[in-house]
């Protein structure tokens, strides 16, 4: 679940001043960025702007609130963790050996024949046998444990501007090639720059 205090970048406990203070910066600082020659940038400032407004109304009211935080807390207590290791995908884009067009590609044909991956990239001549095997050995060693806890990442996802996929393979990106993860993800034209400035 998104969480509204990522989306409003506060803590859990902020008190109702801290909310309206963090909703109310961020409405002003995303409505003094000119998105008109950046329709990708206006499309994303719009999202953040429901976002934030849906944030706020629900953690505004004690009643909202409350009822929120417990969802929350149950759905942690209840939720599982996911895989850390990265998916063969992310580690073939992150690592330039294919293109994103050339991943959707893969899927689709992944979809359509029930193969493993690997060996559709390998079918397509994406990749070689020995890059293959490289890759599968590298998923081993990667380690994504502090996925999750950069507060940029977090925020991005729980916005709804890029899925999980996108940050970990623009994270994978930061360590290979020592960018800032804001730096990658404007880069690859995924998130606007202005934006990034708001957040």
């Amino acid at each position: 679940m998104a969480s509204y205090y990522q989306i409003l970048g506060i803590a859990p406990d902020a008190d109702l001043t801290e909310v309206e203070h963090a909703f109310v910066r961020l409405r002003q600082s995303l409505a003094s960025q000119d998105f008109e020659d950046d329709e990708k940038g206006k499309a994303q400032a719009r999202k953040c702007l429901d976002a934030f407004e849906k944030a706020y109304e629900t953690l505004k009211d004690p009643d909202k609130r409350k009822n929120y935080d417990q969802r929350l807390s149950a759905e942690s207590e209840g939720g599982h963790e996911g895989s850390k290791k990265p998916r063969l995908g992310q580690l073939c884009v992150a690592s330039g050996i294919i293109t994103v067009e050339q991943l959707t590609e893969a899927v689709e044909e992944q979809l359509d024949s029930g193969l493993p991956l690997g060996e559709v990239l390998e079918n397509l001549h994406f990749l070689s046998r020995a890059e293959l095997e490289g890759l599968l050995l590298g998923q081993d060693l990667i380690d994504l444990d502090d996925a999750d806890e950069d507060p940029l990442a977090a925020r991005v996802i729980a916005l709804g501007l890029l899925n999980e996929d996108m940050v970990l393979i623009a994270q994978m990106e930061t360590r290979a090639q020592g960018v800032s993860l804001e730096n990658a993800l404007v880069r690859r034209g995924w998130i606007s720059r202005r934006l990034l400035e708001v957040l």
